[in-house]
């Protein structure tokens, strides 16, 4: 009985740090962005309007844009993000960049990234967009070329926004399956997780 206690207890402990590893992880990371943006932040504390040429500059760094967006929206001043980038295609790019630099993931943001495709599945309640990325050596998923990413789903009767609740990768080859595909078995799998 001891031995059970012993092993169920060990088991109990690993899932509890898992956990924490995993948020502790994300909010470190989302922190180190957050800081890129100090120009703005630094401004909307101090009751002020942060410059055009700063909004912009962070607007168009798919690193900083989700973390600006939600800087301005934190401070109920979404009005000044550069309209340029305030469509679903950045919005969903910045979405899926932010998950894939979790430690959790990649680990940091893709050196390349390109949007390829929008798609509704049958019974989905809004669009995703495929993206395919890639990394440059030393990262360990160099060696395995252009992978696939999806983003979404969003509804577009709403305003542009970074979140969508299936954003994720599988890491797989972008080759692999056409666009359809690859949203039909990242959606399929996390809807059915899901219920």
């Amino acid at each position: 009985m001891k031995i059970v206690f012993i092993v169920v207890a060990t088991v109990i402990l690993f899932i509890a740090w898992r956990v924490y590893a995993t948020v502790a992880g994300g909010r470190k990371a989302y922190r180190k962005l957050l800081n890129e943006i100090t120009p703005v932040t630094d401004a909307l504390a101090a009751g002020r309007e942060p410059t055009p040429a700063d909004l912009a500059r962070f607007a168009n760094n798919r690193r900083t844009r989700r973390v600006l967006y939600d800087a301005l929206a934190h401070k109920s001043k979404l009005q000044l993000f550069p309209r340029s980038q305030f469509t679903w295609e950045s919005m969903a790019e910045a979405d899926l960049g932010a998950w894939l630099n979790h430690p959790n993931e990649l680990g940091a943001f893709p050196d390349e990234m390109e949007l390829v495709g929008k798609v509704q599945p049958q019974g989905a309640d809004g669009h995703y967009f495929v993206f395919r990325f890639r990394m440059r050596p030393p990262h360990w998923a160099a060696a395995k070329g252009w992978l696939a990413g999806v983003a979404g789903p969003y509804d577009f009767t709403r305003d542009p926004m970074p979140w969508g609740r299936h954003t994720f990768s599988r890491f797989d080859s972008f080759e692999s399956r056409t666009p359809d595909q690859h949203v039909e078995t990242i959606h399929g799998a996390l809807a059915r997780r899901r219920r």
